[in-house]
């Protein structure tokens, strides 16, 4: 069953370590390309919406980051077959996590039509993804992956659970694209029901002030960059969007957004 959650505070603490340090003791180096999410980031999550013995999806997995976090803390993890390039490195961060005394197990789908994800629908507790790009990555294509994943895992949820989906700021051509607003689009072309928008730091906060970290070597980045070519600061958080699955069937007359 869904965690009765207490609403969280809007901005979370979760940028004390940075993700390189994290990350160097408890996964593989190859982890450090998940730009997306930080360990700290999905400790948080989980915690934070689910109970021990839960299972947590991610219909993405990557490197495994989300899957090794889940079983780190005692919960079940469930994903599809990750990008041939992540599956020597998810495959050693669930050693990882087994081999740190871990009580949760994970669960690789061959694909949405595997015969285990018969009994999946309505069984999942929180599913939880990152949303990953590149300086060169199309932002359509990247949302119209986003939209097929939560389209094919979605009803997996149990009416009320929690989806969540992470992204970093996105500057594309010196412009700041609106992301958390496209995700809510497809999200919402989805069915499911926007819940909330924190904000993860990837900074640390010292007394009331957040110190962004020394990022060497992005001078030369396209997000590094305006539109006039000059220095940005390098983004000290991560956006969180928190949507609930629909606790009814959604009206077939109902017209959907479009996701572009």
């Amino acid at each position: 069953m869904p965690k009765n959650v207490v609403c969280p505070a809007s901005v979370w603490a979760t940028g004390q370590r940075s993700p390189r340090q994290h990350i160097a003791d408890r996964l593989v180096g190859a982890t450090r390309s998940e730009t997306a999410l930080t360990p700290a980031i999905a400790g948080w999550i989980i915690e934070t919406y689910t109970d021990p013995g839960a299972i947590v999806c991610d219909p993405n997995p990557g490197p495994g980051l989300v899957l090794a976090e889940a079983v780190r803390a005692g919960r079940h993890a469930l994903a599809l077959a990750t990008q041939p390039r992540w599956e020597s490195a998810l495959e050693a961060n669930l050693d990882l996590a087994r081999l740190a005394g871990s009580a949760g197990h994970a669960t690789l789908l061959d694909s949405i039509d595997d015969p285990r994800a018969a009994d999946l629908p309505g069984a999942v507790d929180l599913m939880l993804t990152g949303l990953r790009h590149t300086p060169t990555s199309e932002p359509s294509r990247v949302l119209v992956g986003l939209y097929e994943d939560l389209t094919a895992v979605a009803d997996w949820v149990w009416p009320g659970g929690h989806i969540v989906i992470t992204c970093r700021p996105w500057r594309r051509r010196g412009r700041l694209l609106d992301l958390p607003g496209k995700i809510h689009d497809a999200a919402e072309a989805v069915g499911l029901v926007p819940a909330d928008h924190c904000i993860a730091l990837t900074a640390p906060m010292h007394g009331h002030q957040l110190r962004p970290r020394h990022i060497s070597r992005t001078g030369h980045r396209p997000e590094s960059t305006d539109l006039h070519g000059q220095p940005t600061a390098h983004p000290t958080h991560i956006d969180v969007l928190i949507f609930r699955a629909p606790t009814t069937a959604p009206d077939p007359n109902t017209t959907t957004t479009e996701v572009a």
